[in-house]
C-alpha cells in the first residue's frame, strides 16, 4: 500500500516514516516538508494513505485534505495534529483519523489499525462534510489555492489573484491571463484571506486590493473599482463604499 507523509519538521517525517518499517503491507513512496510540493503531487499521484499535517506554512493539511477528498475520495488521511483539545475533540466527533503530537506508538498503532479495517471506509461525502465542520473548529490562512481549469487543477499563488467573482453559486477566481473555478464558498475565501488585503466590495466579488488601479463613483452612489493592468470593472456597492474609503486613507 502506497503511503505519502507530509510535515514541515522533518524529524516528525522521519519518526513516522520509521515506524512505518515495522509494516510490511506499506510502501513509503514520497515524504514532503513543503505543502505545495506535496499538493501538486498528490494531484497527479494516487495514494492509499496520506500522514497528514496540519499547520504549515503557505497551505493548511485541511486544505489540501478538502482538495484530496474531493479529487481522490479513495484515499485514506490520518492527521497530524499539534493542536489544543477543542480541535482534537473536533476530530473525534467527526470520525477523522488524528496522531497528536508529540505522538506514541500505541497512538500510530491505533491508526494503522484503522486504517486496515475495511469497515471504517467513509463515504466520500461524509467525510467532505466531516472536514468541514474540522475546518470551522481551526483557524488558519491561506497564500495558495487551487484553480480548476475543466479536468485541470492549478495551485495558485494569493498574489497572482485579481478577484474572486460568485455566479450561480459558482465561484470564479480571476487572474491576469485566465479565469479559473473555485471549489469552495466566497466566505471561505473571504475568512481564509483576510489578512491577506483581500476585501469584499460587494455580496459577489472579493477583490485583491493590491492589484486595484482606482475607483470611480457612479451616479446611484456606488463604484466601480479598476485594475492596475486588466480591463475588469468590479462593482463597489453603496454599503462598502465608506468602508473601502477608510481602507485607502
Amino acid at each position: 500500500m502506497k503511503v505519502v507523509i507530509v510535515d514541515d519538521e522533518i524529524n516528525s517525517v522521519k519518526y513516522i516514516e520509521e515506524k512505518l518499517r515495522s509494516y510490511k503491507e506499506f510502501s513509503v513512496q514520497e515524504t514532503f516538508t513543503n505543502p505545495v510540493d506535496a499538493l501538486a503531487y498528490l494531484i497527479r499521484t494516487k495514494v492509499d494513505l496520506l500522514f497528514l499535517d496540519i499547520e504549515m506554512p503557505g497551505i493548511s493539511g485541511l486544505y489540501i485534505a478538502e482538495q484530496i477528498a474531493l479529487i481522490r475520495p479513495d484515499t485514506k488521511i490520518c492527521f497530524i495534529s499539534a493542536h489544543n483539545e477543542g480541535a482534537v475533540k473536533a476530530f473525534e466527533l467527526n470520525a477523522l483519523d488524528y496522531i497528536q503530537k508529540p505522538f506514541t506508538m500505541e497512538r500510530f498503532d491505533k491508526c494503522i489499525r484503522r486504517f486496515m479495517d475495511q469497515k471504517a471506509k467513509m463515504d466520500p461525502q461524509v467525510k467532505m462534510n466531516a472536514l468541514s465542520d474540522v475546518n470551522q473548529a481551526i483557524d488558519y490562512n491561506l497564500n495558495m489555492v487551487c484553480g480548476y481549469d475543466d479536468e485541470n487543477i492549478a495551485i495558485l499563488n494569493i498574489s497572482d489573484i485579481y478577484y474572486f467573482e460568485t455566479c450561480n453559486s459558482i465561484v470564479f477566481i480571476h487572474t491576469k491571463d485566465k479565469i479559473y473555478r473555485g471549489n469552495k464558498t466566497l466566505a471561505f475565501y473571504e475568512e481564509k484571506l483576510e489578512n491577506q488585503y483581500f476585501f469584499k466590495t460587494h455580496k459577489s466579488y472579493l477583490v485583491n486590493l493590491s492589484k486595484v488601479d482606482h475607483f470611480s463613483p457612479r451616479i446611484t452612489y456606488t463604484y466601480d473599482m479598476f485594475f492596475k493592468d486588466v480591463k475588469d470593472v468590479v462593482p463597489v456597492s453603496r454599503s462598502k463604499v465608506k468602508e473601502l474609503k477608510e481602507y485607502f486613507n
